[in-house]
C-alpha cells in the first residue's frame, strides 16, 4: 500500500468518524475502550491527530488527551479541525522526508500509515458504540496486520515492555501475505513451524491483534495449539 493510499484512507475513515459524532449518542460507552464514551474517544483520537502532526513536523512531545469543547457542534468542529490540519500536512510533505517516528528516525510515510490505521480502528470503535460497526477495507486491514507484526510487536520487545515470545502464532489473512509473531520480532524464532495459525479475513485478524475480537470469532480459523494462540495474543504485542 502506498503512502498516498494511506492518506486517502485517513481522510475517509476520519470523515466516517465525524459522521458518528454528528448523529450518534455522545454518552454511549465504547465496548472495547472500557470507561470511555464516544465523546472520550473523540477527545483521544483528536488529540492523537494533533500530536502526530506535531511529532512529524517538530519532534515528539508527551501525548495528553486534550479537553474538548462542550456541545455536539463544537465537538464535531474541534475534531474536524485536527483532522484537516493533519491531512493538509500529510498531503504537502514528501513521504520520504526524514522525521521522528516510533522508530526514532524514519520518514513521513510512517505517519501516513500509522494515522490511517489509528483512525480506522477508532472509527470501528465509534461505530461499535452505536451498534454494529462497518467493515474495514481488506487491503488496509492486511496492511494493519503487517504493521503490528513488523513495527509494534518488535518495538514492545525492544522497549522491554514484554519479553520475547516463547510460543509463535502465524497470521494468514485471506487478502494478504502471511506473517508470524515469534521471538523478539526481528526474525528470531521464525525458522520453524508456528505453534498455531489464525486464518481468515484481514479485518478479523487486525481486530484480534488490537483486542477488538477473540480467537473464537466465527470468521477466524484456528489451526494448531489454541493455548499458544491465546498466549501470544495476551502478551501485549500492541501498546
Amino acid at each position: 500500500m502506498t503512502p498516498e493510499q494511506h492518506v486517502q484512507f485517513l481522510r475517509a475513515e476520519a470523515d466516517a468518524f465525524s459522521r458518528v459524532l454528528a448523529s450518534g449518542d455522545l454518552d454511549a460507552q465504547v465496548p472495547n475502550c472500557p470507561g470511555w464514551t464516544l465523546a472520550d474517544l473523540a477527545a483521544h483520537l483528536g488529540s492523537v491527530h494533533r500530536w502526530a502532526r506535531g511529532a512529524m513536523l517538530t519532534g515528539p512531545s508527551h501525548l495528553e488527551t486534550r479537553p474538548i469543547p462542550a456541545g455536539r457542534d463544537a465537538i464535531v468542529d474541534w475534531f474536524a479541525e485536527g483532522v484537516a490540519a493533519l491531512h493538509e500536512s500529510l498531503t504537502q510533505i514528501d513521504a520520504t522526508t526524514p522525521c521522528w517516528t516510533f522508530e526514532e528516525v524514519d520518514t513521513a510515510a510512517f505517519w501516513m500509515r500509522r494515522q490511517a490505521h489509528e483512525t480506522a480502528v477508532h472509527r470501528w470503535d465509534a461505530e461499535s458504540s452505536q451498534g454494529t460497526p462497518g467493515g474495514i477495507d481488506a487491503a488496509l486491514a492486511a496492511d494493519g496486520v503487517a504493521e503490528v507484526v513488523d513495527m509494534f510487536f518488535p518495538r514492545q520487545v525492544r522497549l522491554a515492555r514484554i519479553p520475547p515470545l516463547q510460543r509463535s502464532l502465524r497470521l494468514a489473512p485471506d487478502e494478504g501475505a502471511a506473517c508470524t509473531l515469534a521471538g523478539d520480532g526481528t526474525g528470531t524464532g521464525t525458522g520453524t513451524a508456528a505453534d498455531a495459525e489464525l486464518a481468515g479475513p484481514a479485518e478479523a485478524l487486525l481486530l484480534v491483534l488490537w483486542g477488538r475480537t477473540v480467537v473464537d470469532d466465527p470468521r477466524l480459523r484456528l489451526r494448531g495449539s489454541r493455548a499458544a494462540a491465546e498466549e501470544v495474543l495476551a502478551a501485549a504485542i500492541t501498546p
